[in-house]
């Protein structure tokens, strides 16, 4: 699942945005927000969360890259998380989505979810 997320990633940066690739290098500078929802097979979201605590947890406290990150649990859906990630650049949302412990994350997580996630970006027009 690991490929075709990735995959996905890239086309979604360039087709949900309505930009091309040249345009893209243009907001490569800007920061860049990401909007995932995330459904987990019946009973299988606590071991998402561990495996999250596993590989990502500590990578997210310590990236300056990914300056803001939110993890929540659906309060109405026992199989749904959502997270939101603000980087510094497309490129660095790039280099962690394309980073080898993302991937290898991915590999475990994969087989616990139900379906790709529901994906979108964004440009961050107001942060607090």
């Amino acid at each position: 699942m690991s490929k075709l997320f990735h995959a996905a990633t890239a086309f979604a940066v360039t087709v949900a945005l309505g930009i091309s690739s040249a345009q893209a290098e243009d907001i490569s500078s800007a920061e860049v927000a990401l909007f995932l929802t995330v459904k987990t097979q019946p009973g299988q979201r606590d071991a998402l969360v561990d495996l999250w605590d596993q590989h990502l947890k500590a990578r997210a406290e310590e990236d300056t890259v990914n300056v803001d990150y939110i993890f929540a649990l659906d309060m109405g859906d026992p199989a749904t998380v959502h997270i939101t990630e603000v980087y510094t650049t497309m490129a660095a949302f790039e280099a962690n989505s394309q980073s080898p412990w993302f991937a290898a994350y991915m590999a475990e997580a994969g087989p616990l979810l139900a379906g790709e996630p529901g994906f979108a970006m964004a440009s961050p027009y107001w942060v607090k």
